[in-house]
């Protein structure tokens, strides 16, 4: 299988983001993630498979809203038949959690370790692996893990 060249790794990350964004439907962001042999590290916990995926991101979309990811900083390692993707993207968004008045406005700095193959049926750059190393409050969010508790 031919190797994956930066452009389209760099058009997966992209697509990943405004996906997440735009709240694509769940099919949609399943086609960005391997058949076989994923693994996915999020503060919410580990997902091995894409029906792991599916209530995740469902849970996400009812509760992140407004939501704006900007890329900060993207670098590639290939590595064989897979590429070591190093990221940090800025996450805002607006959380609401019944029965407070109003949403909060909350921002993040998320450095993000990703691998990245071909996919052997698609043939397009598909996630293997996305592990959330950190995540760096900014303007006044709370730790992560605070909002997750709530």
């Amino acid at each position: 299988m031919e190797p994956l060249s930066i452009h389209e790794i760099d058009d997966l990350v992209h697509e990943w983001y405004h996906k997440l964004d735009v709240h694509a439907p769940v099919e949609d962001m399943l086609a960005l993630l391997a058949e076989e042999g994923l693994e996915m590290r999020f503060p919410e916990g580990t997902l091995r498979d894409r029906n792991e995926f599916r209530p995740l991101y469902q849970g996400w979309i009812r509760s992140y809203f407004d939501e704006i990811h900007e890329l900060k900083k993207l670098s590639v390692t290939p590595a064989g038949d897979t590429s070591e993707v190093r990221i940090v993207v800025n996450w805002r968004f607006r959380i609401w959690n019944p029965p407070a008045p109003k949403s909060r406005w909350l921002e993040y700095d998320v450095s993000q370790a990703w691998g990245v193959q071909r996919s052997p049926t698609a043939g397009r750059a598909v996630m293997t692996a996305y592990t959330v190393e950190a995540m760096e409050p900014r303007n006044g969010s709370p730790p992560f893990d605070e909002v997750l508790a709530q």
